[in-house]
């Protein structure tokens, strides 16, 4: 008799949901089911790669994963493995259900990205943009090669332009001195790519120039309405305290002058008779001081 392990394996693998639901329920302990002649590969993982997203489904709402992202062997998760082989609806199911798993790496130190070939390129935009956990653009495996590495020997052409416009650097180069250019396959790739980088790099520049402009703009509708006041313009102003001595002191200019200003207009002659200060008297006095 054949055990349940290898049942739900081969229930896996045609594709049949009812069969494999049968199991699980009859056999809750091997739902993931490691195969340890085939590195390791659980439930999931064969699901994954064979792309079949029913049976993903039903896994996964078993509770497959639900503690511990599965890994085989050689570390590979089955986002992997659904990525390598170009699975997207099942790439997409496993991102949404366990984005923990987007940036896990393998021995090889790769991601997910690295591992889409062309046919799983849909899936780039989604592994670098989650909120969450999202995949780096510019992740290096063991060799130091880039997803763009990846993508350029892969002669995914798409999967470039998603790349270089999430931030990946073309100028990167791996442990061998390559750049991503280095490996591109055919020659139109290679001119593809540095017209893709050309491209880019203009679109930073009117970036920049257009955020400068906006700048301006800002800047002068913010002082558009002020007014700005000139000398001509200025409102006439109080005189000033010196002013004000400059011109008392005009009009009186010696401490003679101040006590004649309060002496009286006039003096009659009896006052200026009798006061030896006033007319002559004064003259008088001060020759007979002086001879004196």
């Amino acid at each position: 008799m054949i055990d349940a392990s290898t049942r739900l394996r081969r229930a896996i693998l045609l594709s049949d949901a009812l069969l494999v639901k049968r199991i699980i329920r009859s056999n809750p302990g091997i739902l993931q089911n490691p195969d340890f002649k085939d590195k390791s590969n659980t439930s999931l993982h064969l699901a994954a790669q064979a792309g079949f997203e029913e049976i993903v489904a039903l896994l996964v709402d078993a509770g497959h994963d639900d503690v511990e992202i599965s890994r085989n062997a050689d570390w590979d998760t089955p986002l992997m493995l659904a990525a390598r082989h170009g699975n997207v609806d099942v790439g997409i199911l496993l991102a949404n259900r366990f984005p923990r798993c987007i940036p896990v790496t393998n021995k090889s130190g790769l991601d997910a990205v690295p591992c889409l070939n062309p046919a799983s390129t849909p899936l780039v935009s989604l592994l670098l943009s989650h909120p969450e956990y999202p995949a780096p653009a510019d992740g290096r495996d063991n060799h130091g090669d880039t997803p763009l590495h990846h993508a350029s020997a892969s002669g995914s052409l798409k999967a470039l332009r998603v790349l270089l416009s999430a931030g990946a650097d073309p100028t990167a180069k791996n442990t061998y001195d390559w750049t991503p250019l280095a490996y591109s396959q055919t020659v139109a790739a290679e001119v593809y790519f540095k017209n893709l980088v050309a491209e880019l790099e203009r679109r930073k520049v009117e970036g920049i120039r257009g955020e400068q402009e906006r700048r301006e703009e800002a800047i002068k509708r913010k002082y558009a309405g002020v007014r700005l006041v000139t000398e001509d313009h200025e409102p006439p102003s109080r005189p000033s305290d010196d002013m004000t001595r400059s011109e008392s002191s005009n009009s009186i200019s010696s401490p003679i002058d101040q006590r004649n200003a309060f002496a009286p207009t006039s003096v009659t002659p009896t006052v200026a008779k009798s006061n030896p200060w006033v007319s002559g008297g004064f003259e008088t006095r001060a020759r007979a001081w002086s001879g004196g």
